[in-house]
């Protein structure tokens, strides 16, 4: 069971909040700006489920790092010399000073730089200053803290929780449909990041798992004549993360391809491929050469996010044709996203609204909210348990 909330419960109606997609309302207003829910959510969300720490490239050769942080939790992933990668808490053992405050490099030990305290790739302690002196100074209280880690895919994943559940064993599927849809996933490449601050809850970015706001939002896409999709949002959803396929508007791309909002290339992908890992990861491959992109939320507090583009192509550097498909959706799509959920930030708060009803219809139709749901119910599982 899940730490508590200490009033959340304490209400003398239901929550509203059903495991039945068709009959449930939305989170509750205020799991988007209560202090002590962001707080459960770091215990029971970010704490025990598997976080993208960065990518697998970067790690490839021994005494290469990657550092990153879960909340306000510093990590790193190493590469032994033997092969091995290696998750710790990046700090030192002897007064927490940060050992590495690069995000990438190599090292073949990890000195911290406050008072030289050296540690093998495994974590144990080599050296110390004037330890010789110290009585009864044992090497191996020292060694740093290790969590766990996981290759998985392209990319690196940490997780503080010693006891979850392998990430393959959770998800494996989801790289099984990655690899049938993009041809020559495996030799995709990281070549851009971008990064943008939000000023809203990270669950806002998660809940945007559906198409019923695409022809409002995003006329671009699917709400106009030449929209580059057609009204569709196909998919399933897994325990630990769901699909969804926007098909793409083949005629267009096909006869008429001088009105397609961007230059798609060899078209390679002809839908739009959406695969959502919780508890904070959305792929996407565009239309367009292979691509894929790993859109990461991170939590900065209740009502502070941040969304970070990592740009996946097989060009290094990317053609024009990839550059395009990267553009649209960071300076089309991403910004028209971004008002809406920071103007649902500005309103949840509003006296008059506690909670809405998700629009889920039992057929999953391009309309339905089934995605939103599958979301927010993981959310609500891990606050809260099997408790409605």
């Amino acid at each position: 069971m899940p730490a508590t909330l200490p009033d959340l419960m304490q209400t003398p109606t239901k929550s509203g909040f059903s495991p039945i997609p068709t009959q449930s309302m939305t989170l509750p207003a205020d799991y988007y700006y209560r202090q002590d829910i962001f707080e459960s959510e770091k215990e029971n969300i970010w704490f025990k489920n598997w976080i993208f720490l960065g990518n697998r490239s970067d790690v490839a050769r021994p005494n290469r790092y990657i550092t990153g942080k879960i909340i306000d939790q510093p990590v790193f992933a190493i590469r032994t010399k033997t092969g091995e990668l290696k998750a710790y808490y990046n700090a030192c053992q002897h007064r927490g000073h940060l050992l590495l405050d690069k995000e990438k490099g190599s090292r073949p030990l990890v000195t911290c730089p406050f008072h030289a305290w050296t540690y093998n790739l495994d974590g144990t302690l080599r050296s110390a200053p004037n330890a010789e002196n110290i009585p009864g100074f044992d090497y191996a209280d020292f060694s740093l803290t290790e969590i766990r880690v996981e290759e998985f895919g392209l990319w690196v994943f940490v997780n503080l929780d010693p006891d979850a559940r392998p990430l393959a064993e959770m998800a494996g599927g989801l790289l099984d449909e990655m690899h049938a849809a993009i041809p020559n996933f495996a030799d995709l490449k990281l070549v851009r990041r971008d990064s943008f601050d939000l000023k809203a809850n990270w669950k806002f970015i998660l809940d945007g798992l559906e198409c019923y706001h695409c022809p409002y939002i995003h006329p671009q896409i699917m709400g106009q004549k030449n929209g580059y999709t057609t009204q569709s949002f196909d998919g399933h959803e897994k325990e630990y993360y769901s699909t969804h396929i926007n098909r793409g508007n083949y005629e267009l791309m096909q006869n008429f391809p001088e009105k397609l909002p961007y230059d798609f290339g060899d078209m390679a992908i002809k839908d739009i491929y959406i695969w959502f890992l919780w508890p904070n990861i959305v792929f996407v491959a565009h239309q367009g050469s292979s691509n894929i992109k790993v859109l990461e939320a991170r939590a900065h507090g209740p009502e502070q996010a941040s969304r970070h583009f990592h740009n996946f192509c097989l060009n290094d550097p990317p053609t024009q044709a990839d550059l395009a498909h990267m553009n649209q959706y960071r300076d089309i799509s991403w910004p028209q996203d971004r008002k809406a959920m920071e103007l649902q930030a500005a309103g949840v708060r509003a006296r008059g609204y506690k909670q809405g009803r998700l629009m889920v219809d039992p057929q999953h139709s391009w309309q339905s909210e089934h995605g939103t749901h599958h979301f927010q119910h993981l959310v609500w599982r891990a606050l809260n348990g099997e408790v409605y």
